[in-house]
């Protein structure tokens, strides 16, 4: 007797966590309504909340479809490696900078991947979006950051404009706010989380040097506790990273949420 199709995709879905398991060390798990059993790994992939007791992260265990994501899977890679590298090179530069080039790839980035994708694939593309934000949603109350919640909010708004935008037969434009849909999601990634803390705190450091307000007790721990985020980033400790910098980010009074 064949075992349940549920089982066996559950098993799959575990064998994941345990392979990846220095990732998922501290990590919260949820299987939501749709996915309670990952009745489709592929169409609806596990979300884990990572570190909820602090700032939080998501982890999405199938790839998001970003920019450089995409131009790979439509085989076009070596044309557009270009607009994947501005593209990473954006979340290098982080904050302002880093948006505006980013709003600088999407244009070139549609102009490449809309001939061959054309609306049928914004349509599959907005679709799996559709799934991510309702698992992204059932995540929210064990998320309660503020920064986490106007990420979901930008999310939701850009991905409701790319569906009426298709509806309305203006595909390379759907395909462009579905792309600044993935990237208000990576901005809640555990990776991209985990960096900005960790450069929110070394900021606060560098503003609290002279005078300094703190005790050399508690200047020990801040130090401590920012460097063991850089560490635990180097390894790709995300949980650890998040948790150390949050930390870190509190003492030294700069907003971590």
């Amino acid at each position: 007797m064949r075992p349940p199709r549920q089982r066996i995709q559950r098993v799959a879905c575990l064998e994941w966590i345990r392979v990846h398991r220095s990732l998922v060390a501290g990590v919260c798990v949820f299987w939501t309504l749709s996915v309670s059993a990952c009745q489709d790994t592929e169409l609806n992939p596990l979300a884990l909340a990572v570190a909820p007791e602090t700032h939080g992260a998501v982890l999405f265990l199938e790839e998001l479809s970003s920019v450089p994501h995409l131009l790979d899977e439509k085989g076009l890679a070596a044309e557009g490696s270009a607009e994947a590298e501005a593209w990473r090179e954006s979340w290098r530069l982080g904050g302002e900078e880093g948006a505006r080039l980013r709003s600088l790839v999407y244009p070139a980035a549609v102009r490449r991947l809309y001939p061959v994708m054309g609306e049928v694939g914004v349509m599959e593309i907005l679709t799996r979006q559709s799934e991510r934000m309702e698992l992204v949603e059932s995540l929210r109350p064990a998320l309660a950051s503020q920064a986490m919640g106007l990420a979901f909010q930008r999310a939701a708004s850009l991905h409701e404009e790319a569906w009426v935008a298709l509806g309305k037969g203006e595909g390379e434009k759907a395909l462009s706010l579905a792309l600044r849909t993935v990237d208000a999601l990576w901005e809640v990634t555990p990776h991209q989380v985990a960096v900005d803390l960790v450069e929110r705190a070394d900021e606060a450091l560098g503003r609290n040097r002279a005078p300094v307000p703190y005790s050399d007790q508690e200047l020990t721990r801040i130090r401590r506790l920012l460097n063991g985020a850089k560490e635990a980033l180097a390894r790709e400790d995300y949980p650890l990273a998040i948790r150390r910098a949050y930390y870190a980010c509190q003492l030294l009074g700069a907003d971590p949420s």
